[in-house]
């Protein structure tokens, strides 16, 4: 057994209903962002996922989704009520299995923990050291310390910072704000989708057991896009439909506990295409040598073997040897044996394909 087969045997994949429900609440408070990350990276969202996101709009009054825009991010990069989320759940993951349990743990909580988890992920995009080697127990708990440290720690941004201390005066207010937000798109969004989105996410989680199964090397490169040691003891993986391209990895220290990552539906599609804009690359530049383009217009014609298409361009046998490699390479052309003689043939459907991903990739 490979030591890429060893670490795929300690992946256990499975969908859990309640990272989903974080996933969701998050994504579509952050749908213009999202969507613009898709045009980015050249990638198409699902149509039955944008469906999704302007019926999830609809049952929302626009308080709520106002208040969602307040709480959450204006980015995919930074973390604000989202972070606060994961960490409610990290700290509370083994008794935690449904999207309502944990929203009964988010409203258990006390109010300063909540504040505490948000400044800190607000200091930590920005690289700022704040605590002043305080123990982390003891802002949590502590109203007044955590205060004097946001208040001496200032944000470059003024308006931010200002945000920040008046969540922090008002923790009780901002709990209650923020909960709100959750239960109201737990109920009038999350239940109406909650059994299709299952579906969705263990449908993916059957493929990927089946392609990491198949080929594990290549798919914890390309679709985990990492490294096997990082897959060093069990590991939890979470299929998010809501995702769709996504790869988040949290590497549990404590002994006992299970790594978790969580993969978007479609990141085996992302993966295939990023490999094939690299190779659309490669493919722009076979064919700007005159010499090869020339030699696929003959071979589209008919078949050739070597020394015929050496005559026909008037070049050596190596110099044709050396191009047909380049051509090789991208398998545009195979070899055939006709009548103890070895010719060169074209693939003309994976020209077609090449040209067509090359519009694609240019004129999205």
């Amino acid at each position: 057994m490979t030591e890429w087969e060893a670490a795929t045997k300690r992946l256990h994949f499975k969908y859990h209903e309640l990272i989903e429900f974080m996933i969701a609440v998050s994504l579509i408070a952050q749908e213009k962002h999202m969507k613009e990350f898709a045009r980015e990276v050249h990638f198409s969202l699902d149509d039955e996922l944008l469906q999704m996101i302007d019926e999830v709009k609809a049952r929302l009054s626009k308080h709520i989704k106002e208040e969602m825009a307040v709480f959450f991010s204006d980015n995919l990069f930074t973390g604000r009520l989202d972070y606060v989320m994961v960490q409610v759940y990290l700290g509370n993951r083994e008794t935690l299995s449904s999207s309502e349990q944990f929203l009964a743990c988010y409203r258990a909580k006390p109010a300063m923990e909540l504040v505490s988890h948000l400044a800190a992920t607000i200091y930590n995009d920005e690289k700022m050291e704040w605590t002043q080697g305080h123990d982390w127990r003891f802002i949590m708990e502590d109203h007044g310390l955590l205060l004097r440290l946001v208040e001496a720690a200032r944000l470059q941004d003024q308006a931010e910072h200002e945000v920040l201390l008046e969540h922090i005066r008002y923790a009780e207010e901002y709990k209650q704000r923020t909960l709100l937000v959750l239960e109201q798109f737990h109920e009038r969004a999350y239940l109406p989708m909650r059994d299709r989105l299952r579906e969705l996410g263990e449908a993916g989680v059957t493929k990927y057991q089946s392609l990491f199964a198949e080929q594990p090397e290549l798919a914890i490169r390309e679709i985990m896009r990492s490294d096997v040691d990082l897959i060093d003891k069990e590991t939890e993986v979470h299929i998010s439909y809501i995702s769709q391209v996504r790869v988040a990895i949290h590497r549990e220290e404590q002994e006992g506990r299970s790594h978790l990552i969580i993969l978007g539906v479609n990141n085996d599609a992302f993966a295939w295409q990023r490999e094939d804009q690299e190779t659309i690359e490669r493919f722009l530049k076979v064919i700007a040598d005159k010499r090869r383009l020339e030699m696929i217009e003959l071979l589209h014609h008919k078949n050739y073997y070597g020394n015929e298409l050496a005559q026909v361009m008037g070049l050596t046998p190596a110099a044709i040897s050396y191009h047909t490699n380049m051509l090789f390479d991208l398998n545009l052309i195979h070899l055939i044996r006709v009548d103890n003689r070895i010719y060169y043939e074209l693939d003309k459907d994976k020209i077609g394909y090449y040209w067509e991903q090359t519009k694609r990739i240019l004129l999205p």
